[in-house]
């Protein structure tokens, strides 16, 4: 299994990722369709107990729209959660995994659509038989779905950026940053930082007057989130702004 990949920024900072391998996919598709099941179940449930007895007409129309409820929450559910949480289907984020663009960078909507609507393929003849056959194929264990969308999934547990061998501290950035500006001070641990992150940290500060806006956004949630993740952050994350918090917290207990 080729668990590492690398892949180099134009900004020439490196991002190696750990893939996931088939066993942690597995579990966490499981759990994914076993959610779904439950929900199609309760629906079952609820229109054979309920809607059926409504009326020939208004029964019909209940359940038609109950056909249209499932058909959306099969294909949305999966778009929705990687949509709004950076890559992570309810099982992906039990697992720790995440999905990502083959180059590193965040997926969008039609990447996860893409992926998704694909799916069926991949599930065919059952439980995501063509989909494990094309990984096993499939130097990066990439499905049908991967491979259209330009899509990985990795770990998100063992992420770690390397920079080339230069004196990052010669190009440091000024960051000035009073404590009353500060947003996520509450629960930023600036020991859980490693010199290498810090030094990503330092090097993408310096770069990112130079970089397009969603340039930068897609640089700093590479960067960003395995650390959030490492500190137990939640909510709705300025991967930008947390950067720039945790390189002056770090500083200050340097200084």
């Amino acid at each position: 299994m080729n668990e590492q990949l690398s892949v180099e920024t134009p900004e020439q900072i490196d991002i190696n990722f750990q893939q996931a391998g088939i066993g942690s996919r597995f579990y966490a598709a499981l759990i994914d369709f076993l959610l779904l099941a439950l929900i199609f179940l309760v629906g079952y449930y609820v229109n054979e107990r309920f809607i059926s007895e409504l009326g020939d007409v208004l029964g019909k129309w209940l359940s038609a729209l109950g056909g249209v409820i499932v058909f959306v929450l099969n294909w949305g559910y999966y778009m929705v959660f990687e949509i709004t949480t950076n890559g992570q289907s309810l099982g992906k984020r039990v697992l720790g995994l995440r999905v990502i663009k083959e180059g590193g960078y965040p997926i969008s909507f039609a990447d996860s659509a893409i992926r998704n609507l694909v799916r069926i393929a991949d599930f065919l003849p059952l439980f995501y038989g063509v989909g494990l056959l094309v990984m096993l194929l499939n130097k990066n264990w990439q499905r049908l779905g991967d491979l259209a969308a330009g899509t990985l999934v990795i770990k998100t547990v063992r992420t770690e950026l390397t920079l080339p061998a230069t004196d990052s501290q010669a190009g440091a950035p000024s960051v000035n940053v009073s404590p009353r500006e500060l947003m996520y001070a509450a629960w930023i641990q600036p020991a859980l930082v490693t010199e290498t992150e810090t030094r990503a940290i330092c090097e993408y500060l310096a770069r990112r007057a130079k970089l397009s806006e969603a340039r930068r956004a897609a640089l700093a949630s590479a960067i960003g989130s395995p650390i959030v993740e490492r500190m137990g952050g939640s909510g709705s994350i300025s991967y930008d702004k947390f950067l720039e918090e945790v390189y002056t917290l770090k500083m200050s207990k340097t200084t």
